[in-house]
């Protein structure tokens, strides 16, 4: 199941109709849902947020591979940034007021799905997150 939405904070409703729209057609662990809307609610807003300037739609594709849930989210007009590996590292055992601002939310993306994937190519960028279904 795939859907292109607009690059703005307001699509978000759309991403997640599109994650009700896949629970409701298939017969995946509910348990997975909460997770998986997280990430991608994260993965998404930081698409928009940080690259606000690029023209294009966001797609989003959800499928089941493999005993995965795989969730790809693509960026047709980004600079490279792959979250995993240039995000800031997030000490959560620091006192709030002592913490570095950002990489919380990418910090639970990690901590949330099994395996994340990066990719980036002519000004394409695709982060695909794999959550185990079992």
């Amino acid at each position: 199941m795939n859907a292109s939405v607009p690059r703005q904070i307001g699509s978000l409703s759309e991403v997640m109709e599109l994650v009700e729209k896949f629970f409701a057609a298939t017969s995946t662990n509910p348990e997975v849902r909460f997770p998986v809307e997280l990430a991608l609610e994260e993965i998404f807003t930081n698409m928009v947020k940080y690259n606000a300037s690029g023209k294009g739609d966001i797609r989003i594709d959800l499928g089941v591979r493999d005993g995965d849930l795989v969730v790809t989210v693509t960026d047709f007009d980004t600079p490279r940034f792959d979250p995993v590996a240039d995000s800031p590292e997030v000490d959560i055992d620091q006192p709030l007021e002592e913490r570095r601002v950002g990489g919380l939310g990418i910090h639970l993306v990690k901590r949330m799905m099994d395996r994340i994937e990066y990719s980036h190519r002519n000004r394409t960028g695709t982060i695909t997150l794999h959550k185990r279904l079992n």
